[in-house]
């Protein structure tokens, strides 16, 4: 589909949003917001009075008091939301005069809101699938340069990476082409997914908040999340009325590497139209390890986005347009001066109308479209040059209720356009259209138990620009479907139960590569012959908290029929392993958990523990590059807004490789040994004169500077991981 045209369809379904604004009436409320566990005060909440006529919003005082005055008689929803605190919504009915509601609040324990796991945003405590939010306190405590290194300390996620800049997330051990790493909900674009040292153009210090769905989100978003999803989310285009400036600055700096880096957004409005702007920046030199510095291993990334949207009571509609450039240097390979600058031209447009007629009461759209380049360079001079062209449109129609049960249809069609010239062409170019089509449903059978079903059909045609005979088309058509059992026998404890049967088709690299492909330490023959992967997942979580102790426990088992692997063959060819890409059944299964338990009135102990084991069941031999077995233990002391304490992590060996012999010896990969990690931190978070929200970091990582390697490093025999580094980060919201 041509963008024009989708731009058009877009428009057309979007279009009708009405803004009257209702005139406010008499009536006042007020309250004070306390943590429910501590019965601290909470200052610098947003509280929101949702009624027929509209809504409004307040912050806290340094008090924790609220109020709203001139507002009718009539019945609302009071919403509470705080950084560090599950949103809280209640029913409340305001009568004539004045009138009092107090609100309690939980502290969030790792249960936040999630949107990238149903078609409607749900509390992480009660999705059928296990999920991750780092937002607000948390998010500022585990900030890193890279998306990849903020996310690696979360149950059942490692890190892959090719030196510190090129460094992307690994689910449950799926990478690549199997974890799908999207932006408010659309493709980035970029092609980190193809290569180990291609990076994801993202600053986190950007993002309001980071979503991880663990395992198989494919009724939503298709082949490209078999293993798993990480949704970065932002608010690049406004979606409810804005009548005051909102937003917030980031800056941190490291002193490993003379790190530094800044992010920043506004939000303006008139209630009708509003206006986004962000950037974001950061830079940072060769890092250092116990050994000494690794050479050309420097990172620097710069990103603007500007969006604007016009916001009603029913719906809005807008657009965003970005641009972001990273560059960074690969270590110790080609005589250690090869470097990338991947780049970016980001063009969105969103939009949603609710408070609809007939069988569907909301309907919402996006379209996007990545332009995406980047130069391999020796030096100064590009030996490779890649181009990576999308669009994507996304429609998704919310029915109304139908007794108990409530769910979503949803459409998306996806163009992709993929050439590269120069000496690593390993692939023909290529033009990629994907059409899909779903349903996603939940039943509230009764108050303590609710069932999800859905299901998904896929429809993929690659189209190479080359010899049909070495290089032919190929089209897939996939279904994939998941049903879910979620029981809530208590207000404090959920267990819920998935299964899902999901499908990927083969990528363009996996069908058409040929040739050295230094990215990945290999000489890579593809097979266009290849079958789709058909995966076959459980999932078993078992979730609590309480005043005292919360915590989550998920057992997984994955099945997948034709899993598309790199084969070794032992041949060397321009001085790299010969690998084809082959397939044959595997087997994924672990455990993942997270345990949080009150000492005493403000101290926390907290762990983890989580691990994976990867067989090709056909070979009798371990899945490659499988992250080993990892635990976390860590004290926190917590009161309000201010925490402090230490964590360990504890890596194991991992000696579960894949590898084969030859006359010349061992070929594959090599066994790392374990390590352990402390970690100390301290955050605050302080109002400033009642409008806005600062938090203070210091974080001391690798205090005890270990000499380490990460199994999940391409590097790891030629290089050690960071060495110890202080990080300070001051972040403010208004």
């Amino acid at each position: 589909m041509r963008p024009k045209a989708s731009l058009l369809i877009l428009l057309i379904l979007l279009g009708g949003l009405t803004s009257p604004l209702r005139a406010q009436q008499t009536g006042a409320v007020s309250g004070t917001l306390t943590n429910s566990l501590s019965g601290d005060v909470v200052p610098n909440a947003l509280i929101v009075l949702e009624g027929q006529g509209g809504s409004r919003q307040v912050r806290t005082g340094p008090d924790g008091k609220f109020s709203f005055t001139n507002v009718s008689a009539g019945s609302y929803h009071l919403i509470a939301r705080a950084d560090g605190y599950l949103p809280l919504r209640s029913e409340l009915t305001i009568n004539a005069g004045s009138q009092t509601s107090d609100i309690r609040i939980n502290p969030e324990l790792h249960f936040s809101e999630v949107t990238s796991v149903s078609p409607e945003g749900k509390s992480s405590f009660e999705t059928f699938q296990a999920t991750d939010v780092l937002g607000g306190q948390e998010l500022t405590r585990e900030m890193q340069p890279t998306l990849g290194a903020t996310l690696e300390n979360q149950p059942g996620i490692a890190l892959r990476s090719f030196g510190p800049g090129p460094a992307r997330p690994v689910v449950r051990g799926l990478d690549g082409d199997r974890v799908l790493i999207v932006e408010d909900g659309l493709r980035m674009g970029d092609l980190s997914s193809q290569s180990g040292d291609h990076g994801v153009n993202v600053n986190p210090a950007s993002a309001s908040s980071v979503e991880v769905v663990r395992g198989p989100a494919t009724l939503l978003y298709g082949a490209n999340a078999i293993g798993g999803l990480v949704n970065v989310v932002t608010n690049d285009i406004p979606k409810a009325p804005v009548t005051r400036a909102t937003g917030g600055f980031t800056f941190d700096a490291g002193s490993n590497a003379g790190q530094a880096g800044g992010a920043g957004d506004v939000t303006i409005g008139n209630g009708n139209v509003a206006l986004h702007l962000s950037g974001s920046g950061r830079r940072a030199g060769d890092y250092k390890t116990p050994d000494g510095d690794v050479p050309n291993s420097f990172n620097r990334a710069g990103f603007f986005e500007g969006g604007l949207a016009y916001t009603a009571e029913n719906g809005y509609f807008g657009g965003s347009f970005a641009y972001d450039k990273t560059h960074y240097g690969i270590p110790l390979v080609e005589e250690g001066e090869t470097n990338l600058n991947p780049r970016r031209q980001i063009f969105t447009l969103r939009g949603e109308k609710r408070n609809m007629g007939g069988a569907f009461d909301s309907f919402r759209g996006s379209f996007g479209y990545r332009r995406y380049r980047h130069d391999e360079l020796d030096g100064e001079v590009v030996a490779t040059a890649f181009k990576n062209d999308t669009t994507e449109l996304e429609l998704l129609g919310h029915h109304k209720t139908l007794g108990a049960m409530k769910g979503s249809i949803g459409a998306t069609v996806l163009t992709r356009s993929f050439e590269a010239s120069g000496a690593e062409t390993l692939s023909p170019p290529v033009d990629q259209k994907t059409f899909a089509g779903y349903l996603y449903e939940e039943i509230a059978a009764t108050p303590h138990a609710q069932f999800q079903f859905g299901a998904r059909v896929d429809h993929t045609k690659y189209r190479p620009d080359a010899d049909p005979t070495e290089s032919p088309e190929r089209s897939f058509t996939e279904f994939s479907g998941s049903v879910g059992l979620l029981l809530l026998p208590t207000d404090s404890t959920t267990v819920a139960f998935s299964v899902a049967r999901a499908a990927r088709n083969p990528a363009l690299e996996e069908l058409y590569n040929n040739g050295p492909h230094g990215g990945n330490f290999a000489f890579e023959i593809g097979d266009p012959t290849l079958d789709s992967e058909h995966a076959t997942g459980f999932d078993a979580s078992l979730r609590w908290r309480g005043a005292a102790a919360a915590g989550e426990v998920t057992y997984f088992y994955n099945r997948i029929d034709n899993f598309i692997f790199r084969r070794l063959t032992g041949e060397v060819e321009d001085d790299l392993p010969v690998n084809e890409f082959a397939q044959g059944d595997a087997t994924l299964q672990g455990i993942e958990s997270h345990l949080d338990v009150r000492l005493g009135p403000v101290v926390w102990v907290e762990g983890g523990l989580d691990y994976v084991r990867g067989d090709l069941t056909s070979t009798d031999q371990p899945l490659p590059r499988m992250p080993p077995l990892r635990g976390r233990v860590g004290l926190r002391y917590q009161k309000n807004a201010f925490q402090a304490g230490g964590e360990g992590v504890f890596t194991a060996k991992q000696d579960r490789i894949n590898f084969i012999n030859t006359p010349d010896g061992p070929v594959g990969e090599t066994a790392t040994d374990g390590y352990n990690l402390l970690k100390l931190f301290a955050s605050y978070s302080f109002a400033m004169g009642g409008k806005s929200t600062s938090t203070i970091t210091a974080r001391l990582d690798n205090a005890t500077d270990t000499l380490y390697r990460n199994h999940l490093n391409f590097l790891k025999d030629l290089a050690p991981e960071m060495g110890r580094s202080f990080r300070v980060v001051y972040s403010v919201k208004f």
